[in-house]
């Protein structure tokens, strides 16, 4: 829709990269309001920030090129340019909880604190980071004739002047409502808003790639299930193991 937010001289502001780096900030300081919220020191969610800013970035270009493989063979520099796009939400998001659980480690906190205290950000932060998939036009939905459409002008990633399930727009919905939830709901065990977390978002997201139309996610077991649709189970069971030893021991 509006792919380059603005120019510095020749340089060209893409809008997907500043509401990535908004999304973030905006991740941030709820994270310091939770903190506060859960009894935690709030300049945690900023040490956690920069940790998530590192794992997202390193974890999501990682999983876009594990299942993109074939495109860096005869090119392996180009893994490193992220100007030209190629990163997936579920890789940086398993390495930020990689790292999260080496912070708690170091700080001796129990590591489902930590996730506790980030999990309302996580929507918040997500769903504008999704804003800028729609700037991009990537993560597009497939052609419809449903009144819930969008469609993209030239330029933009997704197939131009055709009307396309607005699957970047049911994101952003989607996390805004999970993070007001998360951020909502009583909690009654440590880890319940990580577990809240996992039961809602990987099973939207797995019903929200079936309208999915771009090709970038990579498909497993002979093209049944996409890579983020197998993410999304596997994140639904350890949100039950999780359940099943902290909630039931609560």
């Amino acid at each position: 829709m509006h792919p380059v937010l603005f120019h510095v001289g020749t340089l060209a502001v893409s809008t997907y990269g500043v509401m990535l780096g908004l999304g973030l900030l905006v991740g941030l300081l709820y994270g310091t309001v939770q903190a506060r919220k859960d009894g935690l020191p709030g300049d945690w969610a900023w040490d956690l920030g920069l940790l998530t800013m590192f794992c997202a970035i390193v974890g999501s270009r990682a999983e876009y090129v594990r299942t993109h493989v074939e495109r860096f063979v005869d090119a392996p520099a180009s893994m490193f340019a992220l100007r030209d796009g190629g990163l997936v939400f579920y890789g940086g998001f398993v390495a930020s909880l990689l790292g999260f659980m080496a912070y708690a480690k170091w700080r001796k906190v129990p590591v489902l604190a930590l996730f506790d205290m980030m999990a309302p950000s996580v929507g918040f932060g997500h769903a504008i980071g999704r804003i800028g998939c729609l700037a991009a036009g990537c993560c597009f939905g497939r052609p419809t004739t449903s009144a819930w459409s969008i469609t993209f002008p030239e330029g933009s990633l997704a197939p131009a002047g055709v009307p396309l399930v607005p699957t970047q727009v049911n994101e952003v919905l989607f996390n805004v409502a999970t993070g007001l939830f998360l951020s909502w709901v009583p909690r009654r065990f440590v880890g319940q808003r990580f577990v809240l977390l996992l039961w809602l978002y990987p099973p939207f997201r797995a019903t929200n790639e079936l309208f999915r139309g771009d090709s970038a996610r990579g498909y497993v077991f002979d093209g049944l299930m996409t890579n983020g649709q197998l993410t999304s189970l596997v994140l639904i069971a350890v949100g039950a193991l999780v359940w099943w030893r902290a909630g039931r021991a609560s």
